[in-house]
């Protein structure tokens, strides 16, 4: 993928468009779902779930609040690395 920089507007409702390629490579097309945050460097920092607990905290379900098992984590994992762009 290289140095690939892109300048976009941003909506007046604090919305901007992820470039295709970009999403291609994190999978995002596929999840759906993305986890956001700032980095030391003040950089926003864009990743695809990689288990199954990211994904029920992206889902937001009072009921995913317990622990999860080892037998949800191993499927995750799988579900994860089916997903996963290398």
């Amino acid at each position: 993928m290289g140095n690939m920089n892109y300048t976009h507007s941003i909506t007046s409702k604090g919305q901007i468009t992820i470039p295709k390629e970009f999403r291609e490579k994190l999978g995002l097309d596929k999840i759906g779902k993305a986890t956001l945050r700032v980095n030391d460097n003040n950089e926003i920092v864009i990743t695809s779930p990689k288990n199954l607990h990211d994904v029920r905290t992206l889902l937001n379900k009072p009921s995913f609040k317990d622990k999860t098992s080892d037998t949800e984590q191993t499927i995750g994992t799988q579900l994860a690395k089916k997903y996963a762009v290398n």
